[in-house]
């Protein structure tokens, strides 16, 4: 039975730029003006590549060029570029030992330059060679290495090439359903990229497949899908393809005046554009055309062409059908030794190709692949379900991040309320003190004045009138009546000059002016127990002949005098102690009396005037006041400052 094996064209993966119908003159430009450097290497490769659907020996020429022009700047990339795009001129033209050398010299720079990408097009090419070569087991095991590197390195762009070359394999193989199956995946993959060449190439592939299968319905909608894309980009070679799958198709599905048409129009253009293989391949299609119609030699002349084209290009894939349908030739022609010896040529070259054991090999390299992408995939999985854990993670490590700071953000505007709260309240307890202080500070002043004109002018002019009145009485000679009435008036004028020193004395003692603090604590207290109502005992330790700042002591002298008014009100005591003591910057002050006592927790609600007032005197001097007391064992009061 005769198949159709599909003519090998590979679209190499170092020129997808084709797609992009460049620019011919502005490319002649760039190489006619620029110098003989790296630029002028690349504008070489890309007109070579824009001639390949026109001439292939001019896109060759400028190839060279860049190969020239690379070995002397010893430029890698251009070395690369040139071997990946001349080698694929070669294949064209049959040259496929030369093409594979070079396809291994370009892996061998890839490498050098450590370029992952052009690693992964090398193992492609390799595998073009070896495919056009016939050597189907190497070429799919390199295929597979591309496919690999490709998939790792998450360009999915070139899978869908691959997997068209992959396929091509197997078909030279008569595997079939699995060649079919790797052609699919590449078209589904192809569809949404958009490109052109590519897509039409997948399609004429699709096509041959389906023709193999005796799907012929199929393989007539893929080749017109592709004849269609071809012709919107002016591929010639692709045109000729899809010419030469058109005439078979036809021909299987008896429109046989088609198939002469897209057979004769094949065949034209391949010869027009230099493709032995797509020569070749309109050339069987016209010989089964020819032998359909009886043509006998019409179909030998076809069958000679196309042998002699296969034989002079090494075509080995070929050479396997051509042998067997020449043999027939020549046995229809009567040359049964001539046709005896093509058909142990064709039995000796198909059990080479096709046998059991190749087929099975190609089996287990594609078992082996299938497995190492399963594994791939599970690779991947497991590497997605990292992310995504590392994600929650990730998040839920944010969000108590998030919650952490929003928390010391509560807590930091918390703080600061409660600092402005406080700094408030110290403003308000400042502005109080400050009132207090000036209140204080304006009473002990008034007291001064007031005790100074009491003192100064009512005193003066009482003692005066005292003078005035005792020298009245030496010199007038009174009745005794009014006498006794003289003298009870000096009596009581010296009774209101005692009172009036001693509320002058009281409001701004002039001994706590001139002899300070203790001097006039010690006046005080004898005052006092002089009195009879209460005895005062006054102690002072660290003053020696010291004295305090005069506006401290006449604040702790108001102090002390407050607190023993108060012993004097309400304590009910028959003894107090006064005790000052000084050392270094602190001075503390103790008033301790045996009266009635009270209860403390009473305080801060019973709390009367003159115990507001030393509380004042006591934050005006910044000190403390700390009261102990209990009912029936007498209250003892401290004060503390520092100065």
């Amino acid at each position: 039975m005769k198949l159709y094996l599909r003519t090998l064209f590979i679209v190499f993966l170092c020129i997808p730029a084709l797609a992009q119908s460049p620019d011919p003159k502005a490319i002649l430009k760039r190489i006619q003006t620029s110098k003989q450097d790296t630029n002028r290497v690349l504008a070489y490769i890309e007109y070579g590549q824009y001639l390949e659907n026109q001439n292939l020996d001019s896109a060759a020429k400028y190839y060279l060029k860049a190969d020239a022009l690379s070995e002397q700047l010893n430029y890698d990339i251009g070395r690369f570029k040139f071997r990946s795009n001349y080698t694929y001129i070669l294949n064209l033209q049959g040259k496929f030992e030369e093409g594979l050398k070079l396809n291994r010299e370009s892996l061998e720079i890839a490498k050098r330059m450590k370029h992952q990408v052009n690693i992964g097009k090398s193992y492609a090419n390799i595998a073009a060679s070896y495919t056009y070569m016939g050597n189907f087991t190497e070429a799919i095991k390199y295929y597979q290495q591309s496919a690999s590197q490709f998939d790792k390195l998450g360009m999915k762009e070139f899978l869908p090439r691959l997997y068209i070359s992959i396929g091509t394999a197997f078909e030279h193989a008569n595997l079939f359903n699995k060649s079919v199956v790797y052609k699919q995946k590449a078209l589904q993959l192809a569809r949404p990229m958009k490109d052109s060449l590519q897509l039409t190439d997948i399609l004429t592939n699709i096509g041959g497949c389906y023709f193999n299968l005796k799907k012929y319905d199929e393989a007539l909608a893929h080749f017109k899908e592709g004849l269609v894309v071809a012709e919107k980009i002016h591929s010639d070679i692709f045109i000729t393809q899809a010419y030469a799958g058109l005439c078979r198709t036809n021909r299987l599905l008896k429109n046989l005046d088609e198939a002469w048409i897209y057979g004769q129009k094949g065949l034209d253009l391949a010869r027009k554009s230099g493709n032995v293989f797509l020569e070749l391949d309109c050339l069987r299609a016209l010989m089964f055309l020819a032998e359909d119609a009886k043509k006998i030699d019409l179909s030998a002349k076809y069958t000679k062409e196309a042998l002699t084209i296969a034989e002079a290009n090494n075509m080995t894939d070929h050479l396997v059908e051509l042998y067997e349908d020449y043999a027939t030739d020549l046995a229809r022609q009567n040359n049964y030794k001539g046709a005896y010896d093509y058909l142990m040529k064709y039995s000796i070259l198909n059990d080479s190709i096709q046998g059991i054991d190749i087929q099975k090999q190609l089996q287990e390299l594609d078992t082996k692949y299938l497995t190492a992408q399963k594994e791939n995939q599970i690779v991947t999985l497991e590497k997605e379900k990292q992310t995504r854990n590392t994600l929650i993670y990730g998040l839920v490590a944010g969000l108590v991040g998030l919650l952490i700071i929003a928390i010391l953000v509560y807590r930091n505007i918390a703080f600061r309320r409660r600092v402005a709260e406080q700094e408030v309240l110290q403003l308000q307890q400042e502005k109080q003190l400050v009132a207090t202080n000036s209140i204080l500070k304006g009473q002990e002043e008034e007291r001064t004045r007031v005790a100074r004109d009491l003192h100064d002018g009512l005193g003066g002019l009482l003692s005066g009138i005292k003078l005035t009145l005792n020298s009245v009485k030496g010199n007038v000679i009174l009745p005794e009546e009014s006498a006794m009435t003289f003298t009870r008036a000096l009596t009581q004028l010296d009774g209101a000059i005692s009172e009036m020193r001693r509320v002058a004395h009281s409001m701004m003692p002039e001994s706590l002016v001139r002899f300070g603090l203790i001097d006039a604590l010690s006046d005080f207290c004898e005052g006092i127990s002089a009195s009879g109502r209460l005895k005062v005992h006054m102690q002072a330790f660290g003053f020696d002949d010291k004295r305090l700042d005069s506006q401290v002591e006449v604040v702790l002298y108001r102090i002390i005098q407050e607190l023993l008014n108060n012993v004097l009100k309400y304590a009910d005591a028959s003894e107090a102690q006064v005790q000052l003591t000084w050392v270094e910057n602190h001075v503390s002050v103790t008033v301790e009396d045996n009266g009635k006592g009270f209860d403390i927790k009473n305080l801060e609600q019973n709390k009367g005037a003159g115990l507001r007032n030393v509380q004042a005197r006591v934050d005006y001097l910044n000190g403390t006041l700390d009261i102990q007391s209990k009912p029936g064992e007498g209250t003892s009061v401290l004060v503390e400052i520092v100065l």
